[in-house]
């Protein structure tokens, strides 16, 4: 374990070099080299936060679920339907950590399903940001047995305010019926 993260700090030492002479101390520009651009990207915690909710939303058998009490209360960080992100920014290599509020489909197992989160939220992230991911962690809140709970619902139903489902009859498709012979 020890060569690995003296290892990583050799890499980390060797781009931090590459950089030097770009910025100053004070972050304004010195000099820089040709075919490199002086400058610094954020990117929002919430930016990280969609992207971790459309991974979610892309997952069969996972929907995301309400993070507890204390995010409710304002307790900590805030948390968007199911999805906490706390970016660590040090400079030259930010990390998240993801925290996920999930409920999963009764019948699939979930530790299978929980590393197949991990994994594609931290692909994503990755991907389409570059930052680093140093954990998603996974909070199985309950299980489902519907295909999909509309949030909506779970929100009433969080409130006391459950709705009836109008009782509706479907049309039947008069393309479909038997025909009938007469008398």
């Amino acid at each position: 374990m020890d060569e690995m993260n003296k290892k990583l700090e050799s890499e980390v030492l060797e781009e931090e070099s590459a950089y030097e002479g770009v910025l100053g101390e004070t972050g304004e520009s010195e000099a820089v080299p040709e075919g490199m651009v002086a400058g610094v990207v954020h990117i929002s915690e919430e930016v990280l936060s969609e992207l971790a909710k459309k991974t979610l939303s892309s997952i069969d058998g996972v929907q995301p679920a309400s993070p507890g009490i204390a995010s409710k209360l304002g307790i900590g960080r805030k948390a968007s339907e199911g999805v906490r992100v706390v970016l660590e920014d040090n400079g030259l290599h930010p990390m998240a950590s993801v925290d996920v509020y999930i409920l999963v489909k009764f019948g699939l197992r979930i530790p299978d399903l929980a590393w197949d989160v991990q994994e594609m939220i931290k692909k994503n992230i990755e991907e389409y940001t570059g930052y680093k991911v140093k954990a998603v962690n996974v909070n199985v809140q309950g299980i489902y047995f519907k295909n999909k709970v509309p949030a909506e619902s779970v929100a009433e139903e969080a409130k006391g305010e459950v709705k009836q489902p109008e009782d509706s009859v479907p049309e039947l498709d008069k393309s479909v019926q038997p025909e009938v012979e007469q008398l």
